[in-house]
Formats: C-alpha cells, sequence, structure tokens
C-alpha cells in the first residue's frame, strides 16, 4: 500500500479522520507525546488501547524540572520551544486546553564568550573580536554569515527543499551525502565563522556538524521552526511543557500501565504479543497490533526475534544516533547578572549557558548550562556532584559570583536516562534512506515517535504528534496483514 504523504495526513487529521475503523485492541509501547496521540485518538473511537510506560511518567522527552528548586521555579529539560506553525501541537493544546506564553528564545540578550570576552553578534562587535576570520567574513555579522553560507544554499535549492511533500530531488540527494561542515566549508566558510553560527543550529546542537547530514540541516533551516526565522510569535507550555502530557494522560487514566518495561515483541498471522516486566515477573498481553513510538535508542533492548521484522528494519533500528546532550540548572539565590533573559555561547567546556526562568518572578534565578556531543559524553561519565563543581568552577568565568549565589542544582544526562538513552534523534549523512524504512508498518507492528516523522530533524513536540496521526490512519484503513517476514 502507497504510503500517505504528509499533505494527505494533515488533510484527513483536519478533517477529523473520518472512515476509521481502527483494531478492536491495540497496545502502545510508550507514554511520550507520539504513544500518548495515538492512544487518545484510538480510545475515543472505541479501541480497547492500553500503553505499556517502562518510566513513572507521561511525557518522555517532554521533561519539566520542578524539584529541587524553590519558590515554584521549574525549568524544562527537554522539549520546550512552539512555533505558530506546529500544526498538531497547537490543535492538540487547543482540544486539551492547555495554555500557551511567549517562549524564553524571544527577545534574548544574545552574546559569544570567547577567549575570555563578552561580545555580540552584531556586525562590529565580531569584527572587533579578534577572530580569525576571512576577508570576506569582515562586515557580515553572524546575521550576514546565515544569509551567505546557510540561506543561501536553501534558497539555490528552492523549491525542492521547501516542498510541502519533499523528496530526494536529485538537486537533493548530493547534500545528503555530505556532512554540514564540508557544505559550510565549501561554500568558503572560515572554521571562525562557522563557530559563530552554530549556536544558531539548534538541532544541530546535540552532535558533530562534521558527520550530520547536510541536507537534514537545510531542510531544518528552510522552514519556519529554525531558530534564524524566530518570531515574536515563537511560545511555550504555560507553567511548564509537562502540563501538555499530563492533559494528554489525564484524558487516557487507566489506560496508562507505569513501570511496564517491555522486552519482547511477537506477531504471527492473527494476534501480535508484548512481554514487559511486571513487578519483578514477567508479563504478556496479546493484540491485533502494536504501535512502537519509543526512541530506537531503547527499542535496540526489545527483542524481535519472533516479530517477523524486515532486515531493513533491523539495520535501522541499530544504525539510528540520538544526540547526546547534559543540561545542568543551578538555582542562584539572586540574578547577580546585569543582562534580561541573557543567553551565551561559549569557548568553554560548558559551551551554552542562558537563563532558563527569564519571565519567572524573582528574586532567584535558574542558570542553565548546556553541553553537546563529545563533551557531554565527557561530563557524562562524572557524578552529580562532580558535575555541578565542574560547571560552577568554568560559569566563574563567565559570571563572576556564580559560586557565592548558587544554593542548589541538578543535572540531566539524557544518554543515562532510563528508557530513552539520548536526546532528539541525529540525522547523520545517507539519513534520507533511512526515513521511509523508520516509518513503514511491518506486519502488526507500526512505528510512531519524532524519529519516525517525514521531516528528519527530531526534537519537535509537532513531529511526534504527526507521526502518531500517519500511525492511527494505518491502523484504520488496513486491513489485518501478515507479518513482513
Amino acid at each position: 500500500m502507497r504510503e500517505a504523504t504528509q499533505s494527505e495526513i494533515r488533510r484527513d487529521f483536519d478533517s477529523g479522520m473520518p472512515g476509521l475503523r481502527p483494531p478492536r485492541k491495540v497496545i502502545v509501547i510508550g507514554a511520550g507525546l507520539a504513544g500518548l496521540a495515538t492512544a487518545y485518538e484510538l480510545a475515543g473511537r472505541g479501541c480497547d488501547v492500553t500503553v505499556l510506560e517502562a518510566g513513572t511518567r507521561a511525557g518522555g522527552r517532554a521533561y519539566t524540572l520542578r524539584e529541587p528548586f524553590a519558590d515554584g521555579l521549574y525549568a524544562e529539560a527537554g522539549a520546550m520551544t512552539l512555533t505558530p506553525h506546529c500544526h498538531y501541537a497547537m490543535h492538540y493544546l487547543r482540544e486539551l486546553g492547555v495554555g500557551l506564553e511567549t517562549a524564553d528564545l524571544v527577545d534574548t540578550q544574545f552574546a559569544y564568550f570567547v577567549n575570555s570576552r563578552l561580545f555580540g553578534p552584531g556586525q562590529d562587535d565580531v569584527d572587533g573580536a579578534g577572530l580569525p576570520l576571512g576577508p570576506e567574513e569582515k562586515g557580515l555579522g553572524v546575521s550576514g554569515m546565515i544569509d551567505r553560507y546557510v540561506a543561501a544554499v536553501h534558497e539555490e535549492l528552492q523549491p525542492d527543499i521547501g516542498a510541502a511533500d519533499w523528496a530526494v530531488t536529485p538537486r537533493l540527494a548530493p547534500y545528503d551525502r555530505r556532512s554540514v561542515y564540508e557544505v559550510l566549508t565549501e561554500r568558503g566558510a572560515s572554521p571562525a565563522a562557522i563557530d559563530l553560527m552554530e549556536p544558531m543550529f539548534l538541532e544541530m546542537r546535540g552532535g558533530d556538524l562534521k558527520t550530520a547530514s547536510a541536507l537534514s540541516w537545510l531542510r531544518h533551516e528552510s522552514s519556519p521552526h529554525s531558530l534564524s526565522n524566530a518570531d515574536p510569535r515563537w511560545a511555550k507550555v504555560a507553567g511548564g511543557t509537562d502540563r501538555f502530557p499530563r492533559a494528554f494522560a489525564e484524558r487516557l487514566k487507566t489506560r496508562i500501565h507505569y513501570r511496564k518495561p517491555v522486552v519482547r515483541v511477537e506477531q504471527d498471522a492473527h494476534r501480535a504479543r508484548v512481554t514487559f516486566l511486571d513487578h519483578g515477573g514477567l508479563g504478556t498481553m496479546e493484540a491485533d497490533r502494536v504501535v512502537v513510538t519509543v526512541p530506537f535508542s531503547t527499542v535496540r533492548h526489545i527483542d524481535f526475534t519472533d516479530a517477523g521484522l524486515s532486515d531493513a528494519k533491523h539495520e535501522v533500528m541499530r544504525r539510528v544516533k540520538y544526540s547526546s546532550i547534559v543540561r545542568v540548572y543551578l538555582q542562584m539565590r539572586e540574578q547577580f547578572w546585569p543582562q534580561r533573559n541573557a543567553s551565551f555561547s561559549t569557548d568553554l567546556p560548558i559551551r551554552w549557558v542562558r537563563d532558563a526562568t527569564p519571565r519567572l518572578p524573582g528574586p532567584r534565578k535558574i542558570v542553565e548550562c548546556l553541553m553537546t556531543g563529545w563533551r557531554a559524553r565527557a561530563v557524562a561519565v562524572m557524578t552529580e556532584e562532580e558535575r555541578l563543581r565542574f560547571v560552577l568552577d568554568h560559569l566563574e568565568r563567565l559570571l563572576p559570583g556564580a559560586r557565592d549565589h548558587f544554593e542548589t542544582g541538578r543535572t540531566v544526562v539524557w544518554d543515562q536516562q532510563p528508557h530513552i538513552e539520548g536526546a532528539y534523534i541525529l540525522p547523520e549523512r545517507d539519513h534520507s534512506a533511512l526515513m521511509p524504512v523508520i516509518r513503514r508498518p511491518e506486519g502488526r507492528i507500526h512505528f510512531a515517535g519524532d524519529h519516525a516523522g517525514f521531516e528528519p530533524n527530531g526534537g519537535s513536540m509537532t513531529f511526534a504528534l504527526e507521526s502518531a496521526a500517519r500511525a492511527v490512519l494505518e491502523l484504520g484503513r488496513e486491513d489485518s496483514p501478515a507479518p513482513a517476514g
């Protein structure tokens, strides 16, 4: 059966997905946003749906930290920003009655801290920073560099790169075989210019620009989800991102079973069977279909030996990589730095530093430090206490007084998060060839999650929800298939 396009799925979703005949019984693995939305839509159509969640909460990487912070402060450890173009997220937020407020990324006072010097992204500041820029890069500023090295490329690739139902055309294919770094250097960008631009590539911050697919990056940078295209309408969930999955979970109530990690999935021509841990023992459950929504980083812990999956599916499960990210949160007694809504990109090991509570009432503040790639993996080996001390030592160079104002802190190592084991998907070279295989159902087993979307970059709530709509449409419009074999 031909896979529906993005436009077709959105059209059917917006019309209420009429004519669906969901299976009698479905098991959803994972209570992230994709799993929750899948279960929500199926339950609303009379399906006996059960969600098996390995952890103790719903939401997955929609994760808000509220402890150990004082005075009602909280910080986002995962998904945090929505654009007006997050169609599926906006639909469910309205339907579930969850409010929005202005995103933290709007109106930030952004600056660089390089070679122990603070400077802004504007032309004069960059030119005066003493960086080894190329002669043609002087006078551009960071926005001019983005125009020259990024915007110009995706403009050349229009309309292919921006098509609603995009495909890897002959014009685009070469970019999937090259890395972001290669494309930037081929366009003439110096290493210093790349370092200045890199903080603007939010979806590439979790990995090495020398391995990430240039096509995946350009697709994102040409979209309204790109940081360089941000506008004052960017938003976040009012009161914390975790209120979004909690609203789903409230509607599903007893259909979600927590602390039930799935360890085996089987299928035959008639049924699918799931085995899971249950209070120190093993439990089993049968259904007509199974929807796997957990990241492939943890799918690798599930046995699919008797699931009849194709060799291509097994290969893509092994191959897909996830970003290594460590986020460190430091509660400060008061704001002791002058910038409002401060955000810094640094050459320190702690890399990105920002005020994580710019719109929460004071006087206390939470400062976040975000590390990615090899630095995140190095810091992950430390204990919690060592990570906090390491970050404070380096933060003191950027914000003198940090040690004196520090009260408590918390760290999140995404590679070590149980049943998640990574931040968002990291699309490496040739990722476009993997995407149809990731999405493709295999017999009675379907796949959803932000990694199983039509867009190559993960980490987006709306892409996860779009994948849920696709999975629901698959479930409601297919005859019962035989296993893939």
